[in-house]
């Protein structure tokens, strides 16, 4: 398992990234659910997870 941390160039918004090699994903994309910015294609060889850990304070005005 790789863990890793991701930012949104575009909203600033964080998150944690998970990747799992022993286990097939499903091919498409992960795009920010703040602004919609396409962060990472997948091509479904492993899964891989995100999860918002930072929210950005623009949003939250």
């Amino acid at each position: 398992m790789k863990k890793g941390d991701a930012i949104c160039p575009r909203c600033g918004a964080g998150f944690r990234r998970l990747e799992l090699s022993s286990i097939k994903g499903t091919g498409g994309q992960f795009r920010c659910p703040v602004c919609d910015f396409v962060l990472e294609a997948f091509d479904g060889s492993t899964q891989v997870a995100y999860r918002l850990t930072i929210v950005p304070s623009r949003i939250l005005d």
